[in-house]
């Protein structure tokens, strides 16, 4: 029996928490990157990213401006650091002490704790995945007793789960995006590989609003993303209930997007949703495409 590991959104993690992220795409990284190097700003702490190459520090922090962050200002206060510790092998022996030292550093310059991001290279197996083991091993105690908190970035281009499945209980489990809408009866997230929203729970006249943002959010998404072939996908496996004002909703989606040459694509939509929209016949509206399987094509 597969365990799978607890997933907290980035936006909710403390002081002490050493979680593990599994990206898949650079936009995924980037993203919950983003949010906890941003919260850190906010909070007081200083954020240190220990690259895996020797990248200068504003260009490794470029992509924070896009998210209003004057990088440049950010880095020269000290409010935010790159370290290329990491830029080889060697690097992770002593990766317990680099962030011992440098989150005592950050308190005594007036910050109020430490948060630390670590993108890890480790090609191959054998040698190079225990010295990595035993490096995670021993940052444990590190995030016990003092004020920091930490990401461990793992590319899933490079690792698989087969590589990854053992670091996770040396972790406080995985970090993912912050939800873009949680009330009592829905949810939504981001998804990364393929790119879009996933919808969980009910949508009705009382949360359809937060719908049409996230849709509108992500089509903006999908249009930077390609200049032609706008596709924006709905995840709709775990909806359980939405009603015929969303649906509407969606079809006029469908009809924006189509004249602009793109498309909604709905991916496992239930089989009485189906009815419905074949009754409507907006299972025929043009740039509106219906998609099943067991997994994500």
């Amino acid at each position: 029996m597969t365990v799978v590991p607890p997933l907290r959104a980035v936006g909710q993690m403390r002081p002490g928490d050493h979680l593990l992220l599994g990206y898949d795409t650079d936009e995924q990284r980037e993203t919950v990157l983003a949010v906890f190097l941003l919260d850190g700003l906010a909070s007081g702490q200083r954020g240190l990213v220990l690259t895996p190459g020797d990248i200068p520090a504003v260009l490794a922090l470029s992509f924070l401006e896009a998210y209003g962050c004057p990088v440049d200002e950010e880095i020269a206060a000290g409010r935010l650091a790159v370290d290329p510790h990491l830029a080889t092998p060697e690097g992770l022996w002593d990766l317990d002490e680099v962030i011992r030292r440098e989150a005592r550093r950050a308190v005594a310059d007036g910050f109020l704790g430490l948060r630390v991001s670590m993108e890890v290279l480790c090609r191959g197996a054998g040698e190079s995945l225990k010295m990595l083991h035993d490096s995670e091993l021993l940052l444990d105690p590190v995030f016990a007793s003092l004020p920091v908190l930490g990401i461990c970035q793992y590319d899933r281009r490079v690792f698989d789960e087969e590589e990854l499945a053992p670091l996770d209980g040396l972790h406080h489990g995985r970090v993912a995006a912050d939800l873009v809408w949680q009330d009592e009866l829905l949810s939504i997230t981001r998804t990364f590989a393929p790119p879009g929203l996933a919808l969980a729970g009910e949508i009705d006249d009382t949360n359809v609003t937060a719908v049409a943002r996230a849709l509108y959010a992500e089509t903006a998404r999908a249009r930077a993303r390609t200049a032609n072939g706008i596709r924006t996908r709905l995840d709709l496996r775990d909806l359980r209930f939405v009603d015929v004002g969303a649906l509407r909703l969606l079809v006029f989606s469908a009809l924006g997007l189509y004249a602009a040459g793109g498309t909604l694509v709905l991916y496992g939509v239930a089989p009485h949703v189906q009815r419905v929209m074949r009754v409507t016949g907006w299972d025929r509206v043009p740039g509106l495409r219906i998609e099943q399987g067991e997994d994500p094509p």
